[in-house]
């Protein structure tokens, strides 16, 4: 009996230590232009994105996505608007903005993250801007961005996993580099295992990604991004994968207010939803699984309701078809209930 006990003890020391490996998942979901608002000449109208969130509450414009959003770690949107209550109106029809409390659209909605650089951050100024800041702060909404009135980092932390989220946007980098680069250097520091970066660039309404995306992608890659978000062209473009990273150069919109398709037509209702997960052994990154999920930006066409739903059959099938022809790599096709679910890829 004693010989049996012996050759156990010594047969669980000869197991390899990666046996006891602790494997780790955290699951990213990324969504595009996210306008919860509009401009100050539509904000009066019957139609206006505030009468459907005076109807049916803050819940509503994301409920429909919450089968992935409200089942992840951490949701990412682009906030392509400003939450202000008292800014002087303005007569632009491109200055968009929601009162401060339209903040619990994005809790409610499972919006953890928020990137700030793009180019409607500013649309009310700095008192805009800081009326922003303060909202998405007092709802405990991280947020990122390199843009004219700050640039701005942010961690998200669980379990011993640090991820960091930093923006790109041409305008502000190409005459603030040195910050940018040290504001990357510093979520490194800090430990982060995975680094998002969240790219706004290309030409808008354009169905393929242009020169300056691929720039971009290739200086988010070389301050150390895993993986690269694009909005701004409100369209979904394609996917690259390059050395473990992978670039979404377009994801579309997501909830908008400024097209209502009444006063305005809505441009494109197909978009896309991009869902990684991240791997860890020991917590040490090892790669992530991508997986596409078609959406349209309004459940009714061809007005605008102001809530995204997910597509299926030939409806997603057609949108692969779009990202497919301005993509690198073969993507896996779209399948009803399971999303596009792409290979693996490991860091390198």
């Amino acid at each position: 009996m004693k010989k049996v006990l012996l050759t156990t003890v010594l047969l669980l020391l000869l197991v390899p230590a990666f046996a006891f490996a602790q494997t780790q998942t955290v699951t990213l979901t990324c969504i595009g232009d996210t306008l919860i608002g509009s401009n100050d000449l539509v904000s009066v109208e019957d139609y206006a994105f505030q009468r459907y969130i005076e109807q049916f509450g803050y819940a509503y414009p994301l409920a429909k996505l919450q089968s992935l959003l409200a089942n992840d770690d951490i949701t990412l949107a682009n906030l392509e608007c400003v939450l202000n209550d008292d800014a002087p109106a303005q007569k632009s029809r491109y200055s968009f903005r929601g009162p401060t409390d339209y903040v619990n659209i994005l809790t409610q909605g499972s919006v953890e993250v928020v990137n700030l650089a793009n180019n409607h951050s500013g649309d009310y100024g700095q008192e805009g801007f800081d009326s922003t800041i303060q909202a998405l702060e007092s709802a405990n909404i991280l947020y990122s961005g390199s843009i004219t009135y700050g640039n701005y980092t942010c961690i998200w932390e669980k379990d011993g996993i640090k991820i960091g989220f930093f923006g790109l946007f041409p305008l502000y980098y190409k005459d603030h580099e040195e910050q940018v680069v040290k504001s990357v250097e510093a979520l490194k520091a800090a430990g982060c295992q995975v680094i998002i970066a969240s790219v706004h660039a290309g030409m808008e309404y354009r169905d393929v990604h242009g020169d300056l995306q691929t720039r971009y992608g290739r200086i988010a890659r070389s301050l150390g991004a895993n993986i690269v978000v694009g909005t701004h062209p409100h369209v979904p473009q394609g996917v690259s994968v390059t050395n473990g990273v992978t670039q979404l150069f377009s994801l579309g919109n997501a909830v908008f207010g400024g097209n209502t398709g009444v006063d305005e037509e809505v441009h494109s209702l197909p978009s896309v939803i991009a869902q990684f997960s991240l791997t860890f052994e020991d917590g040490v990154y090892t790669g992530h699984q991508l997986t596409l999920w078609p959406i349209h930006i309004s459940g009714v066409t061809p007005e605008n309701n102001y809530q995204p739903v997910l597509l299926q059959g030939e409806d997603a099938a057609r949108v692969m078809r779009m990202i497919q022809r301005d993509s690198d790599v073969r993507l896996a096709d779209f399948v009803d209930g399971e999303g596009a679910v792409q290979a693996f890829v490991p860091w390198k």
